[in-house]
């Protein structure tokens, strides 16, 4: 056989050996191939040089070998040590991350314990506590804040939940120290039960030391809610994003909460009589007969503060005001809206048409001047709603024939029994009815057995609407205005929708009126964007026979088809300043409505027909300007729980 450059290969079987033969003339050998053929004899096989050169390539051949294997053993070291490295990293990495987690667990639960102990009045262990909350939140705040942990968050896609719990104890950490603490101390002084006398008189100096601690308190808590507001959802692990959720919205809430006490200590000293008398028109609100900014006014009275004593004189149901006053110019909006259609100024059944609680402020404070020459300083409002609620932090009142009044039923009664029970003598109700608040009125004016209680009950009632506040000194008004218990229509570009109903029957079923409000809309590209607002609204009447007094109906101008129990409700929605009503459907089917104004708002309104047990559904279809400002959608204050649900970006 040819071998390898032309030479010839053959066995030779005589000695069991290979025949190496030169190969053909003209043959060109390579150099590798001249030195083998130089060691090898043809008859006798490889020559001496040959197997030196032999052993020589075995030997660099082991070499070669241990070198790979020292290299492997050495890779093989190399990534044993990294693992190691790695492992260990590892395992202090999530060490880390579940002391991180502990850490801020203990502060929850420290600066929970902390809230609790201060309102009971405890503060020897508010002040514990919210040290404990510092230390915890200072040490979860330290975990994440590792080069390690540094580098883990900056990768991308897996660091998001990271990133999201650094930025969560960064901001727990923060509350601790900068809103927890100075919370707790300036509580010590304000502690209801020290603050407030047995007598009722409130301790203005101590209000007034307080309010510069509370300002900057407030501040922090406020600066804080808008940090948290912006922390993003992680990527993954939803108990990550359940702990930001949580967070934001117990941030939010403790900055309404010292916002709202850092009002209170500012407003408080000048309108209980700190810088001399002071007196208020107060009235209470039917919401059996619902207006604008709550319903009806059923009773009033007047509100006496004189350095921090406040007194209610006695009260006197609506029959003691006069049928007509004399005007007042509230400009040229109120005027078209509300003036000429209803004498708002004039008739006080619709003084508060408008939910803008500052008009009814001033026309209740123009009406009791024309009525007794009075000037008061402001106008307060309350409902039974308001009523169930202190009645529940002071315990119930008993009528003189053994009746007891509660929070589980003051309501019912005042807004419906006791419609059913006088139906043929109004007079009797309403002297029953004043008889019910002043006994609630002269509880709240002694000595109350939990002063921190019946501040609670004051304040969910204001949060909710129940209970409104105007003041005539401009510079307390610039304060109060914009608040809850204000109750402004807000004098504002930004996106607003709040649905009013106001009684269209001259009836008192609004006692079973229920409202549900969606306001949702676009994104903010582009100078506008489409809107809808959704409005339920459902009457949860029983069908039955009612009192004319209750079921409305008695004349020309509020008589209306359905069965016993249907109600009408004029319905209006106040848009945002600039919108305007593509369509408007009520079940489906277009209807047409009527446009006014209120304050630079839009406000479009209709008479809905609701029978028992029904539900109207109204849709609004609007374009709106993109302005910037967080949307807002209120709720009038009313029997019927309601809801407000806002799916609206906001702009910047």
């Amino acid at each position: 056989m040819t071998g390898i450059d032309g030479h010839s290969i053959w066995w030779r079987a005589a000695d069991s050996a290979f025949v190496v033969l030169p190969p053909k003339k003209g043959t060109t050998l390579s150099m590798s191939t001249r030195r083998s053929l130089d060691s090898y004899d043809a008859y006798g096989g490889w020559t001496d040089d040959s197997r030196r050169r032999n052993r020589s390539r075995r030997r660099r051949h082991a070499e070669a070998r241990r070198k790979r294997h020292r290299t492997r053993s050495g890779v093989l070291l190399g990534v044993g040590f990294v693992a190691v490295a790695l492992v260990a990293l590892l395992g202090w990495f999530g060490y880390t991350a579940k002391s991180a987690y502990s850490d801020l667990n203990a502060a929850k639960s420290h600066a929970s314990a902390a809230k609790a102990a201060l309102l009971a009045g405890n503060i020897d262990r508010a002040r514990e506590q919210s040290a404990a909350a510092v230390t915890a939140s200072h040490d979860a705040a330290s975990a994440t804040a590792s080069p390690i942990w540094k580098m883990a968050s900056a990768i991308p896609y897996v660091g998001s939940p990271m990133n999201v719990v650094t930025e969560i104890a960064g901001a727990v950490d923060d509350l601790a120290s900068e809103v927890l603490v100075p919370t707790v101390d300036v509580g010590s002084t304000l502690d209801p039960a020290h603050l407030r006398s047995p007598d009722g008189r409130i301790d203005i100096t101590t209000l007034r030391d307080a309010a510069p601690i509370l300002a900057r308190t407030a501040l922090a808590a406020s600066e804080l809610d808008v940090r948290t507001a912006a922390i993003a959802a992680p990527s993954f692990l939803h108990q990550v994003d359940d702990a930001r959720v949580q967070l934001q919205d117990q941030v939010h809430e403790l900055s309404t909460l010292l916002t709202n006490t850092s009002i209170a200590a500012e407003v408080l000293p000048p309108m209980i009589g700190g810088d001399g008398p002071r007196n208020y028109f107060m009235a209470f609100q039917t919401n059996a007969e619902s207006r604008g900014t709550g319903g009806l006014i059923g009773g009033f009275g007047i509100v006496s503060a004189v350095d921090g004593r406040v007194h209610v004189d006695d009260l006197a149901s609506n029959y003691e005001l006069s049928r007509q006053y004399d005007p007042i110019d509230l400009g040229p909006e109120f005027d078209a809206a509300y003036e000429q259609k209803f004498q708002s100024t004039q008739n006080w059944q619709n003084s508060n048409a408008s939910p803008h609680f500052p008009y009814a402020g001033q026309i209740w404070r123009s009406m009791w001047q024309q009525e007794t020459g009075q000037v008061v300083d402001g106008a307060l409002a309350t409902d039974p709603v308001a009523l169930s609620y202190v009645l529940d932090a002071i315990g119930p009142v008993t009528m003189p024939d053994g009746e007891v009044i509660d929070a589980d039923n003051v309501v019912r009664i005042t807004q419906s029994d006791a419609y059913f029970r006088f139906q043929d003598d109004q007079r009797a109700r309403k002297n029953y009815l004043q008889d019910i608040a002043s006994r609630v009125v002269t509880e709240m004016q002694g000595d109350i057995g939990s002063p921190t209680a019946l501040l609670g009950a004051l304040g969910r009632a204001a949060s909710e609407g129940h209970i409104s506040v105007w003041s005539a000194d401009p510079a307390v008004q610039s304060i109060l205005g914009p608040t809850k218990i204000g109750h402004e229509v807000p004098d504002t570009t930004a996106p607003y929708a709040a649905l009013v109903a106001a009684n269209g029957a001259g009836g008192k079923l609004d006692y079973y009126l229920a409202r549900n409000l969606t306001y949702t809309g676009g994104s903010c590209d582009g100078p506008t964007r489409q809107t809808t607002v959704v409005a339920e609204i459902t009457n949860n009447a029983p069908a039955q026979n009612y009192p004319v007094y209750i079921a409305g109906r008695q004349n020309e101008s509020t008589r209306y088809d359905g069965p016993p129990g249907t109600n009408r409700t004029i319905v209006s929605l106040y848009a945002t300043k600039g919108a305007t009503l593509k369509n408007v459907t009520v079940n489906g089917s277009p209807v047409f409505a009527l446009t006014g104004a209120d304050r630079g708002h839009p406000v479009f309104y209709m008479p809905i027909v609701t029978e028992p047990g029904r539900t109207n559904v109204i849709e609004y279809d609007l374009v709106e300007p993109t302005a910037p400002g967080v949307p807002q959608a209120p709720v009038q204050p009313q029997v019927q729980p309601a809801s407000s649900t806002v799916d609206l970006p906001t702009c910047s």
